[in-house]
């Protein structure tokens, strides 16, 4: 009879929410400074490379902005945020909760993973001749990959960097079939 009169304890898993990844309007003043952002409830977004460092030049670190799907809080993203990511989304291992509405979820940030495939094309000398290389690695703009590219290679080892540029694809008409290959 005693176990009848027990209470049942029921937890709730809060619920999952994506946010998309998306363009907020942006106030800035004449010399290009973020002044402010209007949120779009539920959706994230990354902030340009150039705002990244004012901010940084403030001491702030700051790589995204998110806003709740409830009341548009927004939230800070920072520079350093690695979470893991399953084909381009991340699912965060923490809960989100407001401060503002007290709204909570378990959050995906959809298309976390910005990044694009480059190829660097670059000439190596050995005394006698050029020998042409290439290496691919994921950047989320050209500079980037060129920063990439110059911290794995030294300028005595490169002779000559033919160029950087994102990955499009590479056809090769095949003589034998007649067929065009995708790489």
């Amino acid at each position: 009879m005693a176990e009848a009169n027990k209470p049942h304890v029921v937890t709730t898993a809060p619920p999952q929410v994506e946010f998309p990844c998306e363009e907020w309007l942006a106030t800035r003043t004449p010399q290009g400074e973020l002044v402010s952002v209007e949120p779009i409830p539920g959706t994230w977004t990354l902030i340009a490379a150039e705002d990244r460092r004012r901010f940084a030049d403030k001491g702030m670190n700051i790589k995204a902005f998110f806003a709740c799907p409830r009341c548009r809080q927004m939230g800070i993203i920072p520079e350093g945020f690695k979470p893991p990511t399953e084909l381009g989304d991340a699912k965060l291992a923490t809960e989100l909760h407001c401060r503002k509405c007290r709204f909570t979820c378990r959050v995906i940030l959809k298309n976390w993973d910005k990044r694009r495939l480059y190829c660097a094309c670059y000439q190596t000398y050995d005394g006698k001749k050029y020998h042409t290389h290439k290496e691919y690695f994921h950047a989320e703009y050209e500079g980037e990959a060129e920063k990439f590219f110059w911290a794995q290679h030294s300028l005595l080892e490169v002779a000559n960097l033919i160029g950087i540029a994102p990955v499009i694809g590479f056809f090769l008409q095949d003589n034998k079939t007649d067929q065009v290959l995708v790489v």
